[in-house]
């Protein structure tokens, strides 16, 4: 086959559905078995240069870590092979609990008004700091939803999108509005927002991995995971919390029954079948280990913007290699004031074979 004539990006696909292919003629390649490359708070916007500079002058380390700006989603999925998002949510029962004015705030900073009339609805808001840092590319889950959801339904033959959820009720700044704190209720409602965009049938649940074992760790470690074949065009939610959220999200639920994320719990509980290891450094063995024994793993391939900044690429490599099928970046393209650091695969590719569990 000729592939010259199909253009770079085009080939890259051919060869890597052709190296599926082989593989499914020994067994139909499993969702655990690919490798995706996903964004870090998926919605961030930087705020204005002089904004920055001012929270440099009281914590350079805190100034840094917040000067990186991702594209809209639509476009992460389209122009640069995204497929895992991670979004941070705030409940917002009543409407307006996050709503903005033009008054300089706390610290004298005045970042400009964004969504002031999705602000004041009620609804999940996607911000990564309720007090500061809160410039967004969408303004809701509901919104940030549909936006994948709309590129999926063109899309309809991609491999599964991972969407990370972080539930916040906590601001990191003295003196702040407090945000509204998270009970089982709001979590519930969470979900029901999720299915207020996707049908079910379009999800990739704990219930329909665990199928009829008896636990999902059970399932996961005997029967495996869906094949991409049956996964095309899906979504798949993970909980990014852990300790007292994540708690009150599988409480009576040990192995997410009805629920529709995944938690990352213990690797001998009954849901145990997604981990969240961000430090691919000191937990590469880890990593690796839970992959080959059929286990999904989200890490991260940088932090606070300091490999960027230092064209550090250790990290990076070591998250790629531990196998995590979930390797996320706040630099899915190079952001040329720091360097010419970024993490993707090939030109053109948005997965490819799991260097750990895709071996056959």
């Amino acid at each position: 086959m000729n592939l010259a004539r199909f253009g770079t990006s085009a080939a890259l696909s051919i060869l890597i559905l052709v190296k599926l292919s082989f593989a499914q003629d020994k067994g139909s390649i499993r969702i655990n078995q690919i490798q995706l490359i996903g964004t870090h708070n998926s919605y961030h916007i930087a705020l204005p240069e002089k904004n920055l500079k001012r929270i440099g002058i009281i914590n350079r380390g805190l100034k840094d870590s917040l000067e990186y700006t991702h594209r809209p989603l639509t476009e992460q999925l389209e122009k640069l092979g995204v497929r895992h998002f991670e979004l941070d949510i705030f409940a917002d029962p009543k409407g307006g609990h996050y709503s903005r004015s033009s008054t300089p705030g706390l610290l004298g900073l005045n970042p400009p008004v964004m969504f002031s009339k999705e602000m004041e609805k009620p609804g999940f808001k996607v911000l990564h700091d309720s007090a500061v840092d809160y410039l967004t590319t969408t303004p809701t889950l509901i919104s940030a939803l549909n936006e994948i959801k709309n590129w999926s339904t063109n899309n309809p033959s991609h491999v599964p999108i991972f969407i990370l959820l972080e539930m916040k009720d906590k601001s990191p700044v003295p003196l702040a509005k407090k945000p509204v704190q998270f009970n089982r209720a709001l979590l519930e409602k969470v979900e029901s927002e999720i299915l207020s965009v996707f049908k079910k049938e379009k999800i990739i649940t704990p219930d329909s991995v665990r199928g009829k074992f008896k636990t999902l760790r059970e399932a996961v470690l005997t029967k495996g995971w869906p094949s991409v074949d049956t996964s095309k065009g899906k979504v798949m939610f993970g909980l990014d919390n852990g300790g007292k959220i994540r708690n009150m999200y599988i409480a009576k639920n040990p192995s997410l029954e009805g629920r529709l994320l995944f938690a990352s719990v213990g690797e001998n509980d009954p849901g145990a079948a997604f981990f969240k290891l961000n430090d691919p450094l000191r937990a590469h063995a880890q990593i690796k280990r839970l992959v080959k024994a059929g286990f999904m793993v989200r890490t991260r391939a940088d932090s606070d913007t300091r490999e960027a900044r230092k064209n550090e690429t250790t990290r990076r490599d070591k998250a790629l290699s531990s196998g995590a099928q979930f390797v996320s970046t706040d630099f899915p393209e190079p952001n040329k004031k720091f360097s010419d650091y970024s993490v993707s695969f090939e030109k053109g590719a948005n997965f490819r074979v799991n260097p750990v569990s895709g071996k056959n």
